[in-house]
């Protein structure tokens, strides 16, 4: 066999370790199963809730609301006698010559029932203090129209409606999901691989750089997997929280350049992130008790940095931070979902990318060497050090 065949079997002994589609399935159907519930619970807690009967002294009709019985009182002292026993809550309204209205609601507990009756009795008064202005209907509609403030986006190409709006965020969250999936699958495959003591024996079938990349591509093209699976399921959230918010299902506009440049960002990305930590992992002898485990979480901050400018997806700090090899996987997919970004300069960034990601890799499979045979201890900061620079 050759080099690619090694490779490209031992990617697929990779992915398949850690895809099974009888799980994939199951959280499927678990997280459909969560949202339906998530849904309709407050609706349930509300159809499932008690009535509250609730005192009121108040020089008004009250409006009606679910869960809640007004029994009117003549006063509040002798209201405040029965509450807990008889009353939920003693509501009482009094008239002022500033404000309108001053509510004041007795309870013995705090109960999510009193928010919900707090801001509806809160606009019922609202309304009324207007009616007291011997106001008509026109005027009261006029008071009650909040003023129009619009953004007018003359660059057409840079209008985006709401859906578009939520793209860099929808990619931020999906290469963050990608990169700590990495993070737990390679420490996972590589450290059990060295307890188990396999290593000897494969390295005398294969070389220590097709094992790693093996590794790495198996893994990356499980992440992707991942992410697609994460960008799916958070676009299906929103549309079905549109049809049961009433809204208008808006769907985002994803372009083939949007599409092309995430994917191959983020296929080289994870790529970088995997060789990184197919490298460090090597040197760790025991997981559980090892003080570097942590280091392996460093490549979030590279993610995080996309976070830190997504407010400002075209400023002179997210422009230098999408050619910077490090971060570029996860700034310049915001970039371009924001628009405004030519073609040759993701190109570009994109090439930069790459021969960072072979020059890490290289050096990459020096660490992998050197440490996964290493048993019992792990080899010093100074060895590591010398072995990335290829001493």
């Amino acid at each position: 066999m050759n080099r690619w065949q090694h490779i490209l079997r031992i990617g697929g002994f990779e992915f398949r370790r850690f895809f099974k589609w009888k799980q994939e399935v199951f959280s499927l159907v678990l997280m459909g199963v969560l949202f339906a519930i998530s849904i309709g619970w407050g609706q349930l807690k509300v159809a499932l809730e008690e009535t509250h009967q609730v005192a009121v002294v108040a020089p008004l009709t009250m409006p009606e609301l679910e869960n809640i019985t007004w029994v009117p009182a003549s006063n509040t002292s002798q209201a405040m006698t029965e509450l807990g026993t008889t009353y939920a809550g003693v509501l009482t309204i009094t008239a002022d010559a500033e404000q309108g209205y001053l509510a004041e609601l007795a309870v013995l507990s705090n109960a999510g029932w009193q928010d919900r009756m707090s801001q509806a009795i809160s606009s019922y008064l609202q309304q009324q203090k207007l009616n007291d202005l011997a106001l008509n209907e026109e005027q009261i509609a006029f008071l009650n129209q909040p003023p129009s403030f619009v953004v007018a986006v003359q660059n057409q190409d840079r209008a985006r409606s709401s859906a578009n709006k939520a793209l860099p965020t929808l990619i931020l969250v999906s290469i963050m999901v990608a990169v700590f999936g990495s993070f737990g699958l390679m420490m996972t495959a590589i450290t059990q691989e060295k307890q188990q003591r396999v290593t000897e024996q494969l390295l005398t079938l294969i070389t220590p750089s097709q094992w790693m990349d093996g590794k790495i591509l198996g893994i990356t093209l499980h992440c992707l997997k991942s992410m697609a699976t994460i960008l799916i399921l958070i676009v299906l959230v929103v549309l079905v929280m549109s049809v049961v918010a009433g809204d208008a299902m808006t769907y985002p506009e994803v372009s083939w350049q949007l599409f092309v440049a995430t994917t191959l960002f983020a296929l080289l990305g994870l790529a970088m992130i995997n060789a990184m930590m197919a490298g460090f992992a090597a040197t760790i002898d025991d997981p559980n008790h090892s003080g570097r485990s942590a280091m392996m979480l460093i490549p979030a901050l590279f993610v995080g940095a996309g976070f830190g400018v997504m407010d400002t997806p075209q400023g002179l700090l997210a422009q230098i931070l999408s050619w910077f090899p490090l971060t570029s996987f996860a700034v310049m997919p915001i970039r371009v979902a924001d628009g405004g970004v030519a073609w040759w300069e993701w190109s570009g960034s994109l090439v930069v990318l790459f021969l960072t990601t072979y020059i890490i890799r290289s050096a990459a499979v020096r660490l992998f060497t050197l440490g996964i045979t290493m048993y019992g201890k792990e080899p010093s900061w100074r060895s590591m050090g010398r072995a990335l620079i290829g001493r």
